[in-house]
C-alpha cells in the first residue's frame, strides 16, 4: 500500500474532490486557430466539465465514494451540473449553489487528431467556505484541488493534515509563476500529479526518473506524471514505476488526464501497489479518450479490467 493515507478508512467519502465543476461547450476544428486566425467549427455539444469535478466522476464509476466539495450558479447550466454529479454516483452534499451567480463555463476547441485547446471562465470568489470545510473533510480520506489560489490552498492543506486527510494536487503551468510558488505547493501536499509538459515547463528539466525524485525532497510522498500516448511515470520515495499506455481510438482527449487521477487515487484508497495504480490509471485514461466529452468515455470498473485482462494483465482489480 502506498504509504500517504491515514487510519482513516471508516470515513464517509474516499475522495473530496474541491474545485467548482464547469460546463464545456465543445467546438470542432480542423485545426486551433493561433492569434489574428479564424476557422470553420462545428458545435459537438455542451458538456459536464471541470478538472477536479471530472476526477470526481472518474473515481465514483469506479465505485469510490466521491463528495463534491465547490461552487455553482442557480442558472440551468448549475441545475444540468449537479444532476449530472447525481448520475455518476458523486454526493452533493457540500456542493453550494449561489444565488444569482453564473455556473463556471469553458469553451474547448478540438482539432481532427483529437487534441484540444482550453478557455476557461471561473466563477469568481473563494470556493473554500468556512461553515463546511471542516465537516467536508472530516468526512472524507483525501482531498484533490487544483491549486491556483495558494493562500486558499494553504489553509486547505492546514485543516486537511489538522483532520488526517490526505492532500492530492494536479499542477499546471499557469499556477507557477517561479520555483518559490513550485515549494510551497509541494511541501503542503502528500501526492502530486503533473503532466510531461508542465513538468518541464516547471522543472526546467527533462521528464526522468531522478528528476521527478529530486522534488519529492521539497514535502510530497508520491509525484506521478502522466505522459499521454506514453504513458505515465510514478515515483515515490522507494519506487519508480514506468507504465505504457494501453492502444486506443483517440476521439477527444479532453479529461484523460482527470480519469488517470482519478483512477490513481481509486487504485489508491484500495490500498493497490503503485504499480497496480499506475497500470490501473493508465488503462482508464486509454478507455476515457474514445468518447466525445470530458466525461463521455470514463469507464466502470468492468471495462477498465477487460482492457487489463486482454492486454495480459493478470492484476485482479
Amino acid at each position: 500500500m502506498i504509504n500517504i493515507l491515514r487510519n482513516n478508512d471508516a470515513r464517509r467519502f474516499g475522495l473530496l474532490a474541491f474545485g467548482d465543476p464547469n460546463l464545456d461547450t465543445v467546438i470542432a476544428v480542423d485545426a486551433v486557430p493561433r492569434a489574428d486566425q479564424k476557422c470553420l467549427g462545428r458545435r459537438l455539444g455542451s458538456f459536464a466539465g471541470g478538472t477536479v469535478a471530472n476526477v470526481a466522476c472518474a473515481a465514483s464509476r469506479l465505485r469510490i465514494p466521491v463528495a463534491s466539495y465547490g461552487r455553482t450558479g442557480d442558472d440551468v447550466a448549475g441545475e444540468f451540473l449537479r444532476a449530472e454529479f447525481q448520475r455518476t454516483g458523486v454526493s452533493t452534499a457540500y456542493l453550494r449553489s449561489l444565488s444569482g451567480k453564473i455556473s463556471a463555463n469553458a469553451l474547448i476547441m478540438l482539432d481532427k487528431c483529437g487534441e484540444k485547446a482550453v478557455v476557461y471562465e471561473p466563477m469568481p470568489g473563494p470556493v473554500l467556505d468556512p461553515k463546511t470545510i471542516s465537516q467536508a473533510l472530516v468526512d472524507s480520506r483525501l482531498v484533490h484541488a487544483m491549486p491556483y489560489d495558494l493562500e486558499e490552498f494553504f489553509e486547505l492543506s492546514k485543516l486537511a493534515h489538522g483532520t488526517g486527510t490526505a492532500v492530492s494536487i494536479d499542477i499546471e503551468t499557469a499556477m507557477v509563476n517561479g520555483p518559490a510558488r513550485l515549494d510551497a505547493l509541494l511541501a503542503l501536499s502528500d501526492l502530486v500529479f503533473m503532466n510531461e509538459q508542465s513538468f518541464s515547463e516547471i522543472v526546467k528539466k527533462p521528464l526522468t526518473a531522478a528528476n521527478v525524485r529530486a522534488l519529492l525532497e521539497r514535502g510530497p510522498e508520491l509525484i506521478v506524471v502522466t505522459r499521454g500516448a506514453a504513458g505515465a511515470i510514478a515515483v515515490s520515495r522507494k519506487q519508480t514505476v514506468e507504465q505504457s499506455a494501453f492502444r486506443a481510438q483517440v476521439v477527444d482527449t479532453t479529461g484523460a488526464g482527470d480519469c488517470f487521477n482519478g483512477a490513481f487515487i481509486a487504485a489508491l484508497l484500495e490500498g493497490r501497489s503503485l504499480m497496480q495504480a499506475t497500470r490501473f490509471a493508465c488503462a482508464a485514461a486509454c478507455i476515457s479518450v474514445t468518447a466525445v466529452g470530458a466525461r463521455s468515455g470514463l469507464p466502470d470498473r468492468e471495462a477498465v479490467s477487460a482492457l487489463l485482462a486482454a492486454a495480459d494483465q493478470s492484476f485482479d482489480y
